[in-house]
């Protein structure tokens, strides 16, 4: 049987891993390296880049260079590369593709299946595109997986003592915290919530800022609004981010960034880690606001978590942990291989749902509310537009629920149902899922006339909504996976493969070429030294 992947696709870097006699690994590339960067670029000579080698060209060529991408899944965003448009989903793809690519060439085998994990508060809408980006790069995605709960599996898989765990999953892009409970081999997810646009690429911004106010003071000039410029200065910023969570000082060069007049202007500066946490401090409050909200969610309190662990890159800022550990109050905190750990847990995950030998048994939520929008009673009186939940948030998943509605209008002949995602009391104000009609409604008083509105939610965040005129038995069903707005066509996804396929077909074919021509110019130069060989060979005669 082939394996089963489980992958951690992210903001920053991606990885993919699988399963060896129970336990998870993380599939490295030839050079032994374990996470991909999360980059997609075209070189000068229109060639696709992957990884390492498009994120070495960034500073030098943005706008041939797309990073985070992460952070568009799910709107109408799309990228250029070279004389083509790109979907977020499918530049998420050429990084799905990348990584298969890697695990069939270490295994030696198709790879054709993947759990893939995503923010437990993902909008549906950008579970919907990582699915597709999955089903693009040509895997059969068997679940989408929630970051945190996929971090809590790793770490409690020898656990047999039942604790109640706070899973604090801070990355490049986005920000989860989920209290799961874990008894035996049965881990169950109480509540989540977060952010999803906080994350390291967000403190990146924040010192990029500071090192251009540097540059105003030092040189009384300001740095313009150009995009290579300013992506010298973001990758300046990351690097001294990464040098100061182990050293309290550091200095950021970045020679020739303008000229003026004749005299080049450089930034040489030291930043201190004070410097930067007072940059920071802000946004990691809000972090902690989530715990509170978390807590409340599940019911919990901080002196019922048994130990908290932090997950992702930016856990690896000193100022995280002591926030945290200051926050829960003496709670054990700990970290293991918070780069690894998600993309492990969907390794087990994909294990258990592809019946290897992994006792585990996951036990997940809907992150947010699921409803649509209704008149309802105010001490108002009837106001319409309000939005009315059917799937609380945090509901344990896969779930169906129902509710009753009446008809508000006299006469009425026809219900719009409107789905809502969200926790905002007015509908619109929430994330729009879709909507349709209910025809053939009998003439009838307001309120004489009930329509039941039921709910789907399964195991991958795809909700099927139906509603039943009770008296006549008019249906009418919604599929969000398949009719929301923005999310792509059978054919859509069709094409996207073919064209993602292609530019990875273009790579090999370069690849063949470099290759050949290397055997070649061996061949040549052996054939070069064979012949001072005979040349070496007949002086020597000559002289004896």
């Amino acid at each position: 049987m082939a394996p089963v992947v489980g992958i951690d696709l992210g903001t920053t870097n991606s990885l993919i891993a699988t399963l060896e006699e129970g336990q998870p690994w993380v599939i490295p590339d030839d050079d032994g390296n374990l996470l991909l960067p999360s980059y997609v670029g075209m070189d000068d000579a229109g060639q696709l880049l992957v990884g390492a080698a498009a994120r070495r060209q960034y500073a030098a060529a943005p706008e041939r260079t797309i990073k985070s991408i992460k952070r568009q899944m799910g709107t109408a965003y799309t990228a250029t590369l070279g004389d083509q448009s790109y979907r977020p989903q499918e530049i998420s793809a050429i990084i799905l593709r990348a990584l298969k690519q890697r695990a069939e060439a270490m295994l030696d085998e198709a790879i054709t299946q993947a759990v893939i994990t995503v923010p437990a508060y993902f909008t549906d809408a950008q579970r919907q595109a990582t699915k597709e980006a999955g089903e693009i790069a040509g895997f059969e995605v068997l679940q989408i997986l929630n970051e945190p709960t996929a971090a809590a599996l790793v770490f409690d898989i020898d656990s047999d003592e039942s604790e109640t765990v706070l899973v604090y999953d801070l990355g490049g892009g986005t920000f989860d915290v989920s209290i799961v409970e874990i008894t035996g081999d049965v881990t169950e997810v109480l509540a989540s919530h977060g952010n999803n646009r906080l994350g390291g690429d967000d403190f990146d911004r924040q010192l990029q800022r500071h090192l251009a106010d540097r540059f105003l003071q030092i040189h009384d000039t300001e740095l313009p609004d150009d995009a290579a410029i300013q992506a010298r200065l973001l990758q300046a910023a990351e690097q001294a981010k990464i040098a100061l969570s182990d050293h309290a000082f550091t200095t950021v060069r970045e020679p020739f960034l303008i000229s003026q007049g004749e005299t080049a202007l450089h930034l040489e500066t030291d930043i201190s880690r004070e410097d930067f946490e007072s940059l920071i401090k802000p946004l990691l409050k809000e972090t902690l606001e989530a715990i509170d909200r978390a807590l409340s969610d599940a019911d919990l309190t901080v002196e019922d978590i048994d130990r908290a662990i932090l997950v992702g890159g930016s856990t690896r800022i000193p100022l995280v942990q002591q926030l945290v550990e200051d926050h829960l109050l003496g709670t054990p905190v700990s970290s293991f291989e918070p780069d690894l750990c998600v993309g492990l847990g969907a390794a087990l995950q994909a294990g258990v749902l592809s019946g290897a030998a992994v006792e585990s048994i996951l036990v997940d939520v809907s992150p947010h509310s699921l409803g649509i929008a209704a008149v309802m009673d105010t001490e108002f009186g009837p106001m319409p537009g309000l939005f009315s939940p059917i799937i609380p948030r945090n509901s344990v998943i896969p779930t169906s629920r129902s509710q009753v509605y009446y008809t508000a209008a006299n006469g009425q002949s026809t219900v719009e149902i409107e789905v809502f995602q969200g926790e905002n009391p007015i509908a619109k104000e929430n994330v729009p899922l879709g909507s349709f009609l209910v025809e053939g409604i009998p003439p009838k008083p307001a309120g004489a006339v009930q329509v039941e509105v039921h709910f789907d939610f399964d195991i991958n965040g795809i909700l099927t909504v139906t509603a039943t005129e009770k008296s006549q038995g008019q249906q009418q069903s919604l599929v969000v996976n398949d009719t929301q707005t923005g999310r792509l066509s059978s054919h859509e996804l069709r094409q996207s493969r073919e064209n993602i396929a292609s530019l990875f077909e273009a790579l090999a074919h370069l690849a063949e070429d470099e290759d050949a021509e290397d055997a070649e110019e061996e061949e040549d130069n052996a054939s070069d030294n064979g012949g001072h060989w005979i040349d070496v060979e007949a002086t020597t005669d000559e002289s004896e």
